[in-house]
């Protein structure tokens, strides 16, 4: 009994599966004309244009938001790369210790300056103040120049054999 019902479900399944989708009647043909294409094509033309010029306007619109400068922590950041690339390891282990721990605190205070930023941006977008838009592109700056600073903090950690 049990394969009899499997063996109709099955079948009715095929049979819908089989019959398709119509229009119910064959007078509706897709454009098939070189005319009727160009036509479909210039109306998909049309609506990406002005689809395009909407994109602009609110893509110009979210660079005077998003607008933030950043310049001061990447110098820093460039800065304490700069200084952790010249750093020198000694043979004295105390001289490299304090050589290290001082790179390290340059390298933390801008992370505590970034992750204050970040926020402050935080709490400009709960309260309102900022679209999500223009937040997320923050935060995206934001872990890009972290990403920046860890990579200074892994050579800093090399450079010395000291792993934080």
């Amino acid at each position: 009994m049990k394969k009899l019902l499997l063996f109709l479900a099955l079948t009715v399944f095929a049979g819908f599966a089989l019959t398709g989708c119509s229009q119910g009647t064959d007078n509706s043909a897709e454009a098939t004309t070189t005319q009727e294409i160009a036509s479909d094509a210039s109306d998909t033309e049309n609506a990406a244009d002005a689809s395009t010029e909407q994109a602009s306007s609110t893509a110009a619109q979210k660079s005077d938001d998003d607008n933030y400068d950043f310049s001061s922590y990447e110098e820093r950041i460039e800065k304490v790369t700069k200084n952790v690339n010249n750093a020198k390891a000694s043979s004295n282990y105390k001289t490299n210790q304090d050589r290290y721990y001082s790179l390290k605190r340059q390298i933390d205070a801008i992370e505590d300056d970034l992750d204050a930023l970040d926020d402050t941006f935080e709490h400009s977008y709960e309260s309102g103040d900022m679209t999500f838009e223009t937040y997320q592109a923050r935060e995206r700056s934001i872990e890009k120049l972290e990403d920046q600073l860890e990579l200074s903090e892994n050579a800093l950690e090399n450079k010395f054999g000291i792993d934080d």
